[in-house]
């Protein structure tokens, strides 16, 4: 079996979680020994599941390190869910890719102040394939949305959540980031 990396990546609300059940039921179907993991951090929809808003859910084990990925090598396919929160070293994905394992991931690329997020951007340096997802502008609701935007003020780099952020296009993004810089909103 030939092993690959595909990302799905953008910013919050544009389906990412989607493809992570999407490529879980198609390995199953391919009767792949399929596992599904996510960051012990995210616990937004409940500990054990990664859950589309829209469409279901599917188990899956938490993790800290991309080093506990060496605990499931049984594996042929790998989900993984909200990968930005995740430490470690992306080496071990493509020494796994280039041993025959097949992974699917999706995170953020951006934090919401739109910086490269945790390891996504060495991730995205090895993938075999990309797919940069966009959401609808929740301010001029087109569907071009990169941005994820915190609606109120950070204590900590990072803020697990789901209510507290919207999508937002580039020119709704900056706009917005003007007025928060002012104290406006």
């Amino acid at each position: 079996m030939n092993g690959k990396i595909i990302v799905y990546t953008g910013p919050m609300f544009s389906s990412k979680s989607v493809m992570m059940l999407f490529a879980f039921e198609r390995g199953t179907i391919a009767e792949k020994k399929v596992i599904a993991l996510k960051p012990k951090i995210d616990d937004r929809f409940g500990e054990d599941f990664i859950t589309s808003r829209s469409f279901g859910k599917i188990p899956a084990k938490n993790i800290s390190n991309i080093s506990e990925l060496l605990n499931y090598a049984d594996a042929d396919v790998f989900i993984i869910d909200e990968f930005q929160f995740l430490q470690g070293d992306v080496s071990i994905i493509q020494d796994m890719a280039n041993n025959g394992k097949i992974f699917h991931i999706s995170g953020l690329d951006m934090t919401a102040e739109g910086k490269p997020f945790g390891l996504m951007p060495q991730l995205l340096a090895i993938a075999d394939k990309v797919e940069k997802e966009v959401a609808i502008c929740c301010d001029c609701k087109q569907e071009n949305a990169i941005y994820s935007f915190y609606l109120g003020h950070k204590a900590t780099d990072i803020v697990v959540g789901n209510n507290e952020y919207i999508s937002l296009c580039r020119s709704c993004w900056r706009k917005r980031m003007e007025k928060k810089e002012k104290g406006v909103i």
